[in-house]
């Protein structure tokens, strides 16, 4: 199902989610339930909630198909990214909070 049919219907996405945000594009991973790995929207930290995994790309050039480059990695902990990248990894989990149903 496509995120857009999942808006439309107002039913919780979950699986695999593919976003972008200006000229950077994210990947996300949404569970069915909250679970105690997942990335808390208000500390950004781990803690209760279903975003799982998430990763944002900045894009390189203005081919959307052409390379990019990984600025922050989470999947059940911060593997790298997240102070650098404060306010946009802030403004990434924002816009899944509201258009995938909530995510907390």
């Amino acid at each position: 199902m496509s995120l857009l049919a999942s808006l439309l219907g107002r039913q919780p996405v979950e699986g695999y989610v593919r976003g972008e945000l200006g000229s950077y594009t994210y990947e996300a991973r949404l569970t069915r339930g909250t679970v105690s790995y997942g990335l808390d929207p208000d500390s950004l930290y781990k803690g209760w909630s279903r975003l799982a995994r998430l990763v944002i790309y900045q894009k390189l050039t203005g081919d959307p198909e052409g390379p990019t480059r990984k600025l922050a990695s989470y999947d059940r902990g911060w593997h790298f990214g997240r102070q650098k990248h404060l306010a946009l990894v802030r403004r990434v989990v924002r816009q899944l909070d509201r258009h995938c149903g909530g995510i907390a």
